[in-house]
C-alpha cells in the first residue's frame, strides 16, 4: 500500500466514508507487536508471547486488533511501571468485533479461524466528536476495555514498618491516590497463546493502532512510532520507560524481607522441595501459578557419573484437547486449562518445557519422566512402557541446570489440587500429606539399569484443600506452631508512605489489613468473589461486600497468617455498595481453619 502523505492532523473530512476499521486495519496504520517464546523469567516454550511497550498520553488510545488463535489458552495483560499486573482479560471474556464471530474458548465451541476481536487500552483521555469515517458504531470494543493509567493493586510495602526497619534505604512504594491523581505512566502489553497452532502471519498475529481521542481517527504507523514514539516493540528502548528502583523494591520485599514458610519438611521419597513462588513475578501470567524446586549444582553431572537418571513421578490433571483441526472443543469439566514441567538455567533462563499433552500418561493420568543427563538408558524406557524420556544433554548448558517450575493455569471448578491453592512463598508438604496431592512431581535418583519394564503409578497421601490448623514455620525450621486469636490491628487504604492511617471513601479501594491469626485463605490467590472468611461492612449505609450472598464482591491479592491486600469492589455497575466519607466502615476476617473471628471499625474519610 502506498502509505505517503496520510493525515497526522484530523480536523474533520480526512475520512467521508467508512468506519474506523474499513480505514485503518491496514498496513498503513497497524503496528505488529514484538514475538518471542517464553524463555526468560519462568517462561514456557510452549507458548507464543506477544508485547509492546507504551508510554501512557491521555491525548491517545491503543486499539489492540486480532482473531482469537488456534490456542489451549490466550489472554492480555496490562503490566504497569513496576512490571506489575495493573490490568487483564481472559479468552473466555472476550467479546468478539461483531455477532458474526463467536468465542472459540467458550465451553462446547469448536474453533473457527478468522474470528476477530479489538481490545482498546485507555490511557485516560476524554474522548471527544468521533469524526466521520473515525467511529466504532455496531461494533463490539469498549466492552472488551483495559485501563493502562491504573496501577497495580497490592504488594505495598508502606504498611510494613518492619522492612523499612531492616532496610532503612528502602524507597517508599509508589502507589495512585484515591483521587487518582497519580495514574500509571508506562507499562507493557504482554499477550500469550499457549500451544499456539495458528500459523505466523498479518493476518493471524495481534496488531495495535494508535488512535486520537479527540477526533477517534488514528495515526499512520511510521508517525506513531518515530514521531509520537508512544509504543515499542524494543525492550532495550521501552524497559528504560519502566520504573527500576520499583522493580527492585517489590524483589527485595517479596524475595528477601518476606519469610519463606513451610508445615513440614519434605518427605524421604522426593529429593526436591517444591514451593510456590512470592506473588511479584515481573511481567506474570495473571491465571497461572509457579510451583518450582531448585536443583542442587552440578546434579547432572553427579548423576552421570553413577550412572543415574532424575525420574520424576506425577499425575496429569485433566486437560482440554484443544488446540485441534477436527472440530475439538473444550467441555469446561477439564481439571486444568494447561499445565507444564519445565527446566530452567541460572538468570531464569528456560531451556525445555513439556506441556501436559506431551507426557505418556496411563488411563488416570500418572506419568514418570525420565530426564538422561549422561547415563545409559535402557532400551525399555519407551512411550509403548510408560515413560517419557526427555535427554537433557541435547538441550544448551544443561549442566547448570538450577530449578523445575511445574505451571498451574486455570484450575478446574472443584478441583483443589492446583498451585493456586498453596500460599505464596510456602511449600507444599503438610503434616497430612502435599497441597498438591498426587499431582506433586516426586523426584529421585534412581540408578538407569534399575528402572522397571514398564512404568507403575506412584500414589500416596494428599492433603488438597486441607491446611493446617496454625502457622507455618519459617524455612528450614518446618512445622505447624500453634496460632494466636484473631486479631485485626489496622485497616487502611492502600498507604502512599509508612505510617498512614487512611481509610479513603474512593471507588475499588485497595485495603490492607495488619495483625495476626488470619489463618490460611482456602480459596486460592488472587481470589474475586465472596466467601465466609472475608467481609467489609459499611455500617452506615447498610450493605456488605465479599461475604457469601453480599451484592459486591473482593478481589483478595493476598492472604498471610498477619496481613492480608484486597480490593473491595466497590461501587458496582448497579449502583450499590457506594462508599462516602463519613461512613462508618466495620471489617471482619474469620480464621478459615477455626472460624474464630475478628473485627476492625473505622471512618472512611
Amino acid at each position: 500500500m502506498d502509505c505517503s502523505g496520510l493525515p497526522t492532523t484530523f480536523t474533520g473530512g480526512e475520512f467521508p466514508t467508512g468506519d474506523f476499521f474499513s480505514n485503518f486495519n491496514n498496513d498503513c496504520y497497524t503496528i505488529r507487536l514484538g514475538t518471542g517464546v517464553g524463555s526468560v523469567d519462568y517462561g514456557d516454550l510452549n507458548a507464543t508471547y506477544y508485547q509492546l511497550y507504551f508510554k501512557v498520553d491521555p491525548r491517545y488510545q491503543l486499539i489492540i486488533l486480532g482473531t482469537f488463535p488456534n490456542t489451549r489458552y490466550f489472554s492480555i495483560s496490562l503490566n504497569d511501571a513496576h512490571s506489575a499486573l495493573s490490568g487483564s482479560i481472559l479468552d473466555t471474556s472476550i467479546v468478539p468485533l461483531t455477532s458474526e464471530y463467536i468465542n472459540p474458548y467458550l465451553p462446547g465451541v469448536t474453533f473457527v479461524d478468522g474470528q476477530q476481536y479489538a481490545v482498546p487500552v485507555s490511557f485516560g483521555g476524554t474522548p471527544g466528536k468521533q469524526e466521520t469515517g473515525c467511529m466504532m458504531n455496531g461494533y463490539n470494543v469498549s466492552v472488551n476495555g483495559l485501563d493502562a493509567t491504573q496501577r497495580h493493586p497490592g504488594m505495598d510495602w508502606n504498611s510494613d514498618t518492619g522492612f523499612f526497619a531492616q532496610y532503612p534505604g528502602m524507597l517508599d512504594h509508589v502507589i495512585d491516590t484515591p483521587q487518582h491523581s497519580n495514574p500509571n505512566t508506562a507499562g507493557v502489553i504482554m499477550m500469550r497463546a499457549y500451544l499456539n497452532a495458528t500459523p505466523e502471519g498479518y493476518a493471524t498475529n495481534p496488531h495495535v493502532i494508535v488512535r486520537d481521542v479527540a477526533s477517534g481517527c488514528a495515526y499512520p504507523a511510521t508517525y506513531a512510532l518515530d514521531t509520537l514514539q508512544i509504543v515499542v516493540d524494543s525492550a532495550s528502548v521501552g524497559s528504560a520507560w519502566l520504573d527500576p528502583v520499583q522493580f527492585e523494591g517489590h524483589h527485595t520485599y517479596e524475595t528477601s524481607y518476606l519469610p519463606k514458610l513451610c508445615n513440614a519438611p519434605t518427605p524421604p521419597s522426593n529429593s526436591l522441595q517444591w514451593s510456590r513462588q512470592p506473588e511479584y513475578v515481573p511481567a506474570t501470567n495473571p491465571n497461572a501459578s509457579y510451583i518450582v524446586a531448585n536443583v542442587p549444582a552440578g546434579l547432572p553431572a553427579t548423576l552421570a557419573a553413577a550412572q543415574e537418571v532424575m525420574r520424576i513421578r506425577l499425575r496429569i490433571p485433566t486437560t482440554p484437547p484443544t488446540p485441534c483441526t477436527d472440530g475439538c472443543s473444550r467441555s469446561g469439566n477439564e481439571q486444568m486449562r494447561y499445565e507444564s514441567l519445565s527446566f530452567s538455567v541460572p538468570g531464569g533462563l528456560t531451556r525445555v518445557s513439556l506441556a501436559d499433552s506431551a507426557f505418556t500418561k496411563d488411563a488416570d493420568g500418572f506419568a514418570t519422566v525420565i530426564v538422561g543427563t549422561g547415563a545409559t538408558i535402557p532400551a525399555w524406557v519407551t512411550p509403548a512402557n510408560g515413560y517419557t524420556f526427555l535427554d537433557l544433554t541435547a538441550i544448551e548448558d544443561y549442566q547448570q541446570l538450577s530449578l523445575l517450575t511445574v505451571r498451574h493455569i486455570i484450575p478446574g471448578a472443584g478441583f483443589k489440587c492446583a498451585g493456586q491453592f498453596v500460599p505464596y512463598r510456602t511449600s507444599v508438604n503438610t503434616p497430612d500429606g502435599s497441597l498438591l496431592g498426587e499431582y506433586t512431581p516426586v523426584v529421585d535418583y534412581p540408578a538407569a539399569a534399575s528402572l522397571p519394564a514398564k512404568a507403575t503409578p506412584l500414589t500416596g497421601p494428599g492433603a488438597c484443600g486441607d491446611f493446617p490448623d496454625g502457622l507455618a514455620g519459617v524455612r528450614p525450621a518446618c512445622g505447624v506452631l500453634p496460632a494466636p486469636l484473631p486479631l485485626i490491628g489496622s485497616a487502611v487504604t492502600q498507604c502512599d508512605a509508612p505510617g498512614c492511617t487512611q481509610f479513603a471513601a474512593q471507588a475499588n479501594p485497595p485495603i490492607t489489613l495488619i495483625g495476626a491469626g488470619f489463618g490460611t485463605f482456602p480459596l486460592g490467590a488472587p481470589f474475586t468473589g465472596n466467601s465466609k472468611y472475608l467481609a467489609l461492612k459499611d455500617v452506615t449505609q447498610g450493605w456488605v461486600a465479599g461475604l457469601a450472598g453480599a451484592p459486591c464482591t473482593v478481589s483478595i491479592s493476598e492472604w498471610d497468617p498477619g496481613e492480608i491486600q484486597f480490593v473491595a469492589n466497590v461501587p458496582n455497575h448497579n449502583g450499590k455498595c457506594a462508599l462516602k466519607s463519613g461512613d462508618k466502615v466495620e471489617v471482619r476476617v474469620w480464621n478459615p481453619q477455626t472460624m474464630l473471628p475478628a473485627t476492625f471499625t473505622t471512618t472512611a474519610q
